[in-house]
């Protein structure tokens, strides 16, 4: 059966995991080429040429950007073609994936192209916080801290690993800060020193941070974790492994499209693994946005 041709664009970040890329991205674009899509590929330098080389691509009449990398470069895809007729395709090979396994890809990179070679196309939610898109989640507490505080160097050598050493290592001088949070247009207010707002239940890997989100039912969830404690935050992460967090007594669960955040000290935000900036910030879901390939 011949198949309509898709102009491809695809878009590699080099540093997610050069030996694995080296050796199994020829035969990945290879498998696209087999079937029908016609490929123009890109290889980044640095920071920051992500975003440009989406739009440039949704500009030009590309039909198709295929990320190759992790949730920092999906994410960075996601927003140069947003609100464009372009479909996303991911080949997985950063330290979490977390889009990547909520939408069931598999993390070979091979395999992952057989899935996007299918042509299966699902329509999914995004979230907006300031005017940023996100497809996994935004949160500020400590983990935006730990992000904030990670050495960029040290990532490409370990990966995911690095917020965790930069997480272990400033843990000790870390205050929490309070966050006060309005739900859709005030149904609610509640205050927290953590939250996290998902489009998807994944978070950090295959830990579910948000066990009932679903990233294509209209709206975001919403972990608030009360305590003040930094003992508190660690009981909190160990329940949260063990999928036991959302049953504690210092954390609420909501369910929203709508939300304001802000508080009386500088407290920073992070979306799908990259620092955003400091609160106050407002977020909102936005239904139906984006066609993947999976």
């Amino acid at each position: 059966m011949n198949l309509a041709p898709i102009k491809t664009r695809v878009i590699v970040n080099p540093d997610s995991n050069p030996r694995y890329l080296k050796k199994h991205l020829r035969h990945s674009l290879k498998v696209l080429k087999d079937n029908g899509f016609e490929l123009s590929v890109i290889f980044t330098k640095g920071p920051g040429e992500v975003l440009p080389l989406a739009q440039s691509a949704a500009k030009h009449g590309y039909e198709c950007v295929i990320a190759v990398g992790g949730d920092g470069t999906a994410n960075e895809c996601i927003n140069g073609i947003i609100g464009q007729n372009v479909t996303l395709g991911l080949l997985p090979i950063g330290g979490s994936n977390v889009l990547a396994r909520e939408l069931k890809y598999p993390m070979d990179l091979v395999e992952a192209a057989r899935v996007i070679s299918r042509r299966n196309k699902r329509c999914i939610d995004l979230g907006r916080i300031n005017g940023r898109y996100f497809s996994m989640m935004a949160s500020c507490g400590y983990d935006a801290y730990a992000i904030s505080r990670t050495d960029l160097r040290i990532k490409k050598i370990i990966r995911r690993w690095a917020y965790l050493i930069a997480g272990l290592k400033d843990f000790a001088g870390y205050k929490p800060t309070t966050v006060y949070l309005s739900l859709d247009n005030g149904r609610v207010v509640e205050q927290g020193t953590f939250v996290a707002l998902s489009n998807t239940h994944f978070y950090g890997g295959t830990h579910q941070m948000s066990p009932f989100a679903e990233i294509d039912d209209g709206m975001l969830d919403l972990v608030i974790y009360q305590g003040k404690s930094q003992m508190g935050l660690v009981h909190f992460v160990f329940r949260m492994i063990w999928r036991q967090h959302i049953n504690m007594r210092r954390v609420k669960y909501y369910r929203v499209k709508h939300v304001k955040m802000w508080s009386d000290t500088t407290t920073l935000v992070q979306v799908d693994g990259d620092p955003l900036g400091e609160l106050p910030m407002e977020a909102e879901v936005c239904p139906g946005v984006l066609d993947v390939f999976c």
